[in-house]
């Protein structure tokens, strides 16, 4: 009864603390892998057959981040852009490329993003969503 009744109080003291400091992480939570934002999915929309278009990539942070998306068209760094973030479920991060290459492959031009996370100095978070081949009627470049 005496160990069932200390578990009870260190566990309403762990629950307590939880309720008074939400969103407090481990001293070493970078080194620990914590996930503070992630993504869900990402997605390429376009009005010109391809040629140039949009990424919006979703997402969740349990903090407020900064966040930061690069697109790699075949293997090659092609667009950037970055903002911040409030503690959310299902955000939209939206990236606008320009005139894409022309695809070196017949399936198209193979696209993903890498997503960076980042909270203070020491906290990253880094995802990578693949777009897969996109088709580009017109791309001469």
């Amino acid at each position: 009864m005496h160990t069932t009744a200390k578990t009870f109080v260190s566990t309403l003291t762990g629950l307590a603390m939880l309720v008074l400091a939400p969103g407090i992480a481990p001293a070493n939570a970078a080194s620990a892998g914590w996930d503070f934002c992630g993504t869900t999915g990402a997605d390429w929309s376009t009005s010109t057959q391809g040629r140039s278009g949009t990424v919006t990539v979703t997402g969740d942070c349990a903090i407020k981040a900064n966040w930061r998306i690069d697109v790699y068209v075949n293997g090659e760094y092609w667009a950037t852009s970055s903002g911040s973030v409030n503690v959310s479920e299902g955000h939209q991060l939206r990236t606008s490329v320009p005139t894409m290459p022309k695809p070196n492959d017949k399936r198209g031009n193979y696209t993903y993003a890498k997503i960076t996370y980042s909270a203070g100095q020491t906290w990253k978070n880094v995802h990578e969503e693949d777009l897969g081949y996109l088709p580009c009627k017109g791309c001469t470049t």
